[in-house]
């Protein structure tokens, strides 16, 4: 209701375009046109490029503060999940945040988009990650040298978690806000095959041009049900 009070008197505007009716658009959000791609086997669906309106939208709210793009940030995360889980019944995993970035941006950023992905679908986020050991910034890292230093950094729940008896084996959903060199989603996929989790793939907001093919979501067809980790069964990355 407050959001519908100030639109009267201060219209929103695209934060990515300038458009008025929406804090991002859907033009910005590649909403109607996911790309997919396949990263050392294992499938990724990005709604956008990292590019233009989707990547000033992505800047605002991990580093200014605007949380009220949270919800239409993390509609078009579930967008891109639908690719890989079209009827539902998965866990989304969102792809922990570190302890400095969690002080620095007010919370886990990425589990806040897990959230507003979820709404309206059949699916539930399940925060099956953690990580194992501290790894450097990635920024000026080469894509060899991001790999080296996320190796081994993250480890899952096993799917037999005594802890949380009440959660149903399922298959699993990596998420995230970017993918740059994949390095991230691989190792965040490696833990959860370890722990025994079927990884469908991973689905993000955005995906740096570089890693993005030329192609629609249709062409991978029914093979996206595919758990990463039956066609990966012996990782060693």
């Amino acid at each position: 209701m407050l959001a519908d009070l100030v639109d009267l008197v201060l219209p929103r505007r695209c934060v990515g375009c300038g458009t008025h009716g929406a804090s991002v658009c859907r033009t910005c959000l590649g909403a109607d046109a996911p790309r997919v791609v396949e990263v050392d086997g294992l499938r990724v669906v990005a709604s956008a490029d990292y590019t233009g309106g989707a990547r000033t939208a992505l800047l605002h709210y991990k580093e200014r503060g605007r949380r009220d793009l949270a919800g239409p940030l993390g509609a078009a995360l579930g967008g891109a999940a639908d690719i890989l889980v079209p009827g539902g019944g998965a866990w989304l995993v969102p792809v922990p945040s570190s302890a400095r970035a969690r002080r620095a941006r007010g919370g886990d950023h990425v589990l806040a988009l897990a959230r507003a992905a979820r709404r309206g679908r059949p699916v539930g986020v399940a925060r099956l990650l953690r990580h194992a050991r501290a790894v450097q910034d990635s920024a000026g890292l080469t894509i060899d040298e991001r790999a080296a230093n996320l190796a081994g950094a993250l480890v899952a729940r096993p799917v037999a978690d005594p802890g949380r008896p009440d959660r149903p084996v399922r298959p699993v959903v990596v998420v995230d806000d970017i993918v740059t060199t994949g390095a991230t989603l691989r190792e965040a996929a490696r833990a959860l095959a370890s722990a025994g989790w079927p990884v469908l793939g991973a689905a993000v907001v955005a995906a740096t041009p570089r890693l993005l093919p030329q192609r629609s979501p249709r062409a991978v067809d029914g093979s996206a049900q595919t758990p990463f980790s039956d066609r990966h069964p012996r990782l060693t990355w």
